[in-house]
């Protein structure tokens, strides 16, 4: 637990989103930095991810982390049933798609550390009822964590709230213009 870090840029007002991330896990050589994008691009020592759902819950997942810490206001856990945050990220977590290990790194033999990092209940959502995720407390102590937002240190709960609902607001409004779309063409069938 001693040395490890996790800072997390974002950027944006009407649409908060991650740029950056750049996690120090004790034990391994460097500082693992990943950019927003489908590449690194021009930064050739650093990963890439892109800004999905499972990235989302990864965001979700430590800001809830570091609120809950402060406060009983804020769930400490991202909680969620098909379609939600949560499960994108469990799902993230069980598939180990390249970014998390660029992300979060590897252990030996290859093992994502990010199956250290969170403690899911019911993955894959084995039995009914939604996974829960939350960031694991034996390896990650909030003080390890610092979230910066156009570029600013962010130690305000409520903007760091306000971060929190903008996160994992983003994909409602589209699924509720998807839901909007199926009712219409449901009412066109009928006519």
């Amino acid at each position: 637990m001693q040395g490890n870090s996790f800072v997390f840029h974002f950027e944006g007002v009407s649409r908060i989103e991650l740029v950056k991330s750049e996690v120090r896990i004790a034990g391994v050589a460097r500082t693992l930095t990943c950019i927003r994008g489908k590449t690194a691009g021009a930064y050739i020592t650093c990963g890439s991810f892109q800004w999905t759902s499972g990235v989302r819950g990864v965001c979700a997942a430590f800001i809830r982390f570091i609120l809950s810490e402060g406060s009983d206001v804020v769930d400490f856990c991202l909680i969620g049933g098909k379609s939600s945050l949560a499960a994108s990220l469990d799902y993230a977590i069980s598939k180990g798609p390249a970014w998390l290990g660029e992300m979060f790194g590897c252990g030996i033999g290859g093992a994502q550390l990010a199956r250290r990092i969170f403690k899911i209940t019911n993955p894959n959502r084995k039995r009914p009822g939604p996974v829960a995720i939350s960031v694991n407390k034996n390896v990650v102590l909030a003080d390890q964590v610092k979230v910066y937002w156009e570029g600013k240190l962010v130690t305000d709960s409520a903007q760091m709230y306000s971060m929190l609902v903008g996160i994992e607001e983003q994909g409602v409004e589209s699924q509720a213009k998807a839901m909007q779309g199926l009712a219409a063409i449901k009412d066109i069938a009928n006519l």
